[in-house]
């Protein structure tokens, strides 16, 4: 090996474009991310689990001081003339199809297996090569196939932190090898958020500094300079420097895309992402109409989701309505009065908002047997690899969806996140206080307010990102058939709910579920508990909808905020020249008979805004429309009297000065009179 060669792998770890001569690529950049813990949350995580440890007790998953990892990657272009395929990755000379092996050899894509550096053949001493690297859980190409000079990554789950201060990777491919050496001790900037408008003509880069007020100095996409096609800010009272790319012509739709941004310093923030961009989704799992005529019965179940603000259906569609929803005819129905589609296959006239990858793998995770139980986290994900690229093969137009479950928790949510176009969790709260009242009353206290769904996704925005955020909210009641009976979630819990998802970075809602199910019991039972909610979910679908083009292509953000001690304020910032303000009241009480809450009177929040909202407007979102708000602007401060607050206010603050407009423009033409209806209904 050359001294060049040498010296080129060195500087990789500062994401600086390279070649290899003679070599059918270019390392464009590496990265390894830590998992953010967040202590704060600790006290939620309990389990119902049946597992024992060695000892014989009851296993215990989640402790103060349990371990973390992180995501490594290595970003490249295929620099020659023709299509490079990569065929395996090594980890300090370890082949992965090695080091990670598998619990059986699968004789069909869908037959699961599970994958571990535990179940490899391999001697021990590379064994503790491969822990002292981070111990990889499972790795993924995008894409597989680079055309010529394309860009592409790899990304490698570390289930630990790596006790290498470098890792030497190599990319196996069907052409020349890839070797890259990644830095694991230097804190890296990084990309909070990349969002797209839906016609894909402009890209919302946020990017997370290392340096408070450090401003982006050059913004390169597929490693092209197109600074000079970028709004970039930065400002001392904000961690996240918004950026917005302005396209000359649209990208291609789920076309592979790297991004980086270079700051003045020498570092870099880099990341991998298809292009993708659609209205907001909020979504309803499952119904169960039975009985009449099934196109009827189908219109019956749509025209009433519609009156609710719904516009994707998200799966398990049952009964003779739910098989003509799955028709040709019936999708024609569906997609004529609004609505999207989550599949798990179909291909045709009709393209799914999704495809629909898994659900619960880290549930699924449990079942690998050939591990201890503490061991088996993460088992499912090189089979959830194999099977994305399956579907990506059968339709490549789909963006796909996986959905972790509270298994394992709080490590299940950071260890899958990186593995599909759109992470999705399920914090179900109800879940929570029914654990506490039928299996540990201990554990009430931790689950009197929804904190549990702030709390899962905060950990999912932190350990997904730049990617969007799905999260899934209980609208369902549980039965145990031994005579247990809980209640449905009340408004004022779901409202909750929804504001933490979105103040915490959610970029879409679904509910599970509408099927009036034995033991999971949804929405479309005949029961006033279950009519409040729904008509709860339709008022809060016209405010999230109405602002949606503000929250789909937003960022969380720490700006400095005054407020009441029990009035949760969260902030976004949405391109450069909008913040969304959300406030959520604390002082809430939530048992097995129902919601208490005290409003919180006299509200006013100072927040401090970046220097590039100068001549802001004000103005808040409500189903009933958009609201005047009475504020005040005192040199970088702007605050605002909000009077009394019930449960939630969603507020907006922007240079835009057509952006009120536009927005009380939607919500006239989409919601208002949905919004009329459900509050003249006596349900």
């Amino acid at each position: 090996m050359t001294r060049y060669f040498i010296f080129i792998l060195l500087i990789t770890q500062f994401l600086v474009p390279t070649s290899v001569p003679g070599a059918n690529n270019s390392i464009v950049g590496t990265a390894f991310h830590r998992d953010t813990a967040f202590p704060q949350y600790m006290y939620l995580w309990q389990e119902g689990w049946s597992f024992k440890d060695d000892s014989g007790n009851t296993l215990v998953y989640a402790k103060p001081d349990m371990p973390l990892g992180g995501y490594l990657f290595v970003y490249f272009r295929n620099s020659g003339t023709t299509p490079m395929k990569i065929t395996d990755l090594t980890v300090e000379g370890i082949k992965l199809s090695e080091g990670i092996g598998v619990t059986n050899t699968p004789q069909s894509p869908e037959e699961k297996f599970g994958a571990s550096i535990l179940l490899s053949k391999l001697d021990s001493r590379k064994i503790d090569i491969l822990r002292s690297a981070g111990a990889p859980v499972w790795w993924k190409p995008e894409p597989r196939e680079i055309p010529p000079g394309g860009m592409g990554e790899v990304v490698v789950r570390m289930k630990r932190l790596p006790e290498l201060a470098q890792i030497n990777v190599g990319i196996i491919t069907d052409q020349q090898p890839i070797d890259a050496v990644v830095s694991t001790s230097k804190e890296q900037p990084r990309f909070t958020t990349i969002a797209f408008s839906p016609d894909l003509k402009a890209v919302y880069l946020y990017v997370q500094q290392t340096t408070p007020g450090a401003k982006p100095a050059k913004v390169f996409l597929d490693n092209v300079d197109v600074t000079e096609q970028a709004d970039v800010a930065a400002d001392a009272c904000s961690s996240v420097s918004p950026i917005v790319l302005r396209l000359s012509k649209p990208l291609q739709w789920m076309s592979y895309h790297n991004f980086r941004v270079e700051f003045a310093d020498g570092s870099s923030a880099i990341a991998g992402i298809r292009a993708w961009g659609r209205e907001m989704v909020y979504g309803m799992w499952g119904a169960g109409f039975v009985g009449g005529e099934p196109r009827e019965a189908a219109r019956q179940y749509l025209t009433d989701w519609a009156l609710h603000n719904i516009n994707v259906l998200m799966g398990h569609i049952s009964g003779n309505a739910g098989d003509y929803v799955k028709t040709k005819e019936g999708w024609d129905m569906a997609e004529s009065m609004g609505f999207g589609r989550m599949t798990t296959w179909d291909t045709g006239k009709h393209k799914p908002v999704y495809f629909f990858l898994q659900d619960e793998p880290d549930a699924h995770d449990a079942a690998t047997d050939e591990l201890k139980p503490a061991d088996r986290l993460g088992s499912l994900g090189q089979w959830l690899v194999k099977w994305q690229e399956t579907l990506r093969r059968h339709d490549p137009d789909v963006p796909i969806l996986l959905n972790i479950d509270n298994t394992y928790k709080p490590e299940n949510w950071y260890i899958y996140h990186q593995l599909s176009d759109i992470p999705c969790v399920d914090p179900y709260f109800p879940e929570q206080q029914d654990y506490a009242y039928n299996k540990h009353p201990g554990a009430l206290s931790s689950h009197t307010k929804p904190t549990y769904v702030k709390a899962v996704t905060t950990i999912s925005q932190s350990s997904c990102q730049p990617k969007p955020l799905h999260v899934i909210l209980c609208s369902t009641r549980y039965r145990d058939g031994k005579g247990y009976e809980g209640r449905f979630p009340t408004p004022e819990e779901k409202r909750m709910e929804v504001y933490y998802a979105i103040g915490s970075g959610a970029k879409a809602i679904s509910y599970w579920w509408f099927s009036p199910d034995t033991y999971c019991v949804g929405l479309g039972k005949d029961e006033p508990a279950a009519h409040a909610l729904w008509k709860e979910i339709g008022l809060l679908g016209s405010e999230v909808r109405t602002a949606g083009p503000v929250i789909t292509v937003s960022s969380p953000v720490n700006l400095p905020v005054e407020a009441p001690k029990l009035l949760w304020v969260s902030t976004l910032l949405s391109g450069i020249d909008t913040i969304a303000l959300i406030a959520v009241n604390e002082d809430v009480a939530c048992d097995r008979v129902g919601t208490v809450f005290k409003p919180i009177e006299n509200t006013t929040v100072t927040v401090t805004i970046p220097s590039w909202i100068t001549s802001p407007n004000v103005f808040e979102v409500t189903y009933e429309g958009l609201k005047d708000v009475n504020w005040k602007k005192e040199g970088s401060k702007v605050t605002l009297d909000l009077g009394k607050v019930n449960i939630s206010r969603f507020l907006i603050i922007t240079n835009d000065s057509g952006l009120r407009a536009n927005l009380q423009k939607r919500y006239d033409e989409l919601f208002a009179k949905n919004v009329a209806t459900l509050l003249g209904s006596q349900q």
